[in-house]
């Protein structure tokens, strides 16, 4: 079992030793810190897996979705408890970037769609993060409106 629980102030160095560990970047992390999530052993507390929500006014970029093991299951209720999170933060919708057939797919199974870049929204376009993605190639990016997330 696993425990999902808000970041605080004080898992900063720990968030960002397990996500330099991963190779994704942290840069930003504690401007968006109560946008975060961890996913904890039940048993001994171990960081096993991270999601945040940058955000940017309504809407939310979903990053720094790590999980060091885990099931399908497990990665599914993460991202729901992120949804359920953005929803409290009153945020509109969330936007997230995905490499490959089977994340879209996982996606798809919590509603969000596959948007086109033309339609994604310029306060997006314009952070740095989505610039950079603009070079990866296979990248496609997808929404889910907080109008059908459950609290």
């Amino acid at each position: 079992m696993h425990i999902i629980r808000q970041a605080q102030t004080e898992d900063v160095e720990k968030i960002n030793e397990f996500l330099t560990k991963a190779e994704v970047t942290v840069e930003g992390i504690e401007a968006w810190l109560n946008y975060f999530l961890l996913m904890e052993a039940d048993e001994d507390k171990n960081l096993i897996g991270t999601i945040g929500i940058e955000p940017f006014g309504k809407i939310g970029l979903l990053r720094s979705m790590v999980l060091s093991r885990g099931t399908v299951e497990d990665i599914l209720f993460l991202i729901q408890q992120a949804l359920k999170l953005a929803k409290d933060k009153d945020v509109d919708a969330i936007y997230c970037r995905v490499h490959n057939q089977h994340s879209i797919q996982l996606f798809q199974l919590l509603g969000f769609q596959e948007i086109e870049e033309v339609d994604i929204p310029e306060v997006l376009k314009e952070s740095n993060v989505v610039k950079s993605v603009y070079t990866v190639d296979k990248s496609h990016f997808m929404y889910i409106s907080m109008n059908i997330v459950d609290k």
